[in-house]
């Protein structure tokens, strides 16, 4: 999304009101694997401690129906969105049938799509009408450079050499195409079983044709996640190795966003920092510390909408 495009969008906020450029859609928070820095597993842990199961066939019955789904994106078009991302508290293929039908009402307006996923569950006859389709960008959570790390955190065991098959496969149909699309991006988070392996995750995703690594703090939802998260000398020594991993990154050209990390605060208290920052700016539209109220529109997998997926949603939304 142009920079140009969020400033005239958040000039027809002052002016009256304007649709979101950007909608998000969870079709759905159920889940083929377990991560253990998942925020959505941590809060059905909570739950199981209370006494209450969680039963994935009961959580399905709660989601918004594919008819409804790609109702909201001709709705949203006629908002004047331009851009729509997939993800959700879960996994989208999960409701395959529902995220593919999405994609493809999505590209049928010319709008730009993106696309979370864990990469498990595609076939290559997905892949093929994914690249078929000229899908725009597809984010693959991918949390280590090798099986035995990325399928721990996972709690799945192959999960790690099946996303790795779809990568390459996705390489091997976009040159089949000669198509650029869709791109190949990482999401990492950041975790003490890879910060020293950053490299060799940068290696992968120059192999399988990976673009960029958004390297994303953990947030320590509970303990379960906590034992992911690096200590004060672990922080140490990945701050004197990021300019070895730059040049790397450099070299393979894949864009990372490790020179714009701050290992100063705590994962836990980042929220903290930010509230003391934002009680210090002026009380006004062009101070706001976050625009994304004026541009995104949220859509929970149960229907409610809001504007961030750290905010909860209004029941009568």
């Amino acid at each position: 999304m142009e920079m140009e495009e969020r400033l005239e969008r958040i000039k027809e906020w002052i002016k009256g009101k304007a649709g979101p450029l950007l909608v998000e859609i969870w079709p759905t928070n159920r889940c083929n694997l377990n991560c253990m820095m998942c925020g959505t597993w941590a809060t059905r842990r909570k739950m199981e401690e209370r006494g209450i199961k969680y039963d994935p066939a009961e959580e399905a019955k709660n989601e918004v129906s594919e008819k409804r789904l790609v109702e909201l994106v001709k709705e949203s078009i006629e908002l004047d969105a331009k851009e729509f991302l997939i993800t959700g508290g879960g996994e989208p293929f999960m409701r395959k049938s529902t995220t593919l039908r999405l994609m493809d009402e999505i590209k049928s307006f010319d709008a730009f799509g993106n696309l979370n996923t864990n990469g498990t569950l595609l076939k290559k006859e997905d892949i093929k009408k994914i690249v078929e389709m000229k899908w725009d960008m597809i984010m693959f959570s991918i949390n280590a450079p090798f099986a035995s790390i990325h399928d721990k955190i996972a709690n799945v065991k192959g999960c790690f050499e099946k996303v790795k098959e779809n990568l390459l496969f996705i390489k091997k149909e976009k040159k089949r195409m000669k198509s650029e699309r869709p791109k190949i991006v990482f999401n990492t988070v950041l975790s003490n079983l890879i910060y020293d392996k950053i490299d060799k995750l940068i290696e992968f995703a120059s192999y399988v044709d990976c673009e960029s690594i958004t390297f994303i703090p953990l947030i320590p939802y509970d303990e379960q996640a906590r034992k992911l998260e690096l200590n004060k000398k672990e922080k140490k020594e990945l701050s004197k190795k990021i300019k070895e991993f730059l040049k790397i990154s450099e070299k393979l050209r894949v864009n990372t966003n490790l020179k714009d990390l701050d290992l100063s605060v705590s994962s836990g208290k980042m929220n903290e920092v930010m509230l003391r920052e934002i009680k210090k700016m002026p009380n006004d539209i062009f101070h706001s510390p976050c625009y994304e109220p004026f541009l995104h529109l949220l859509v929970k997998a149960n229907g409610e909408a809001t504007f961030c997926c750290m905010v909860e949603g209004s029941p009568e939304n």
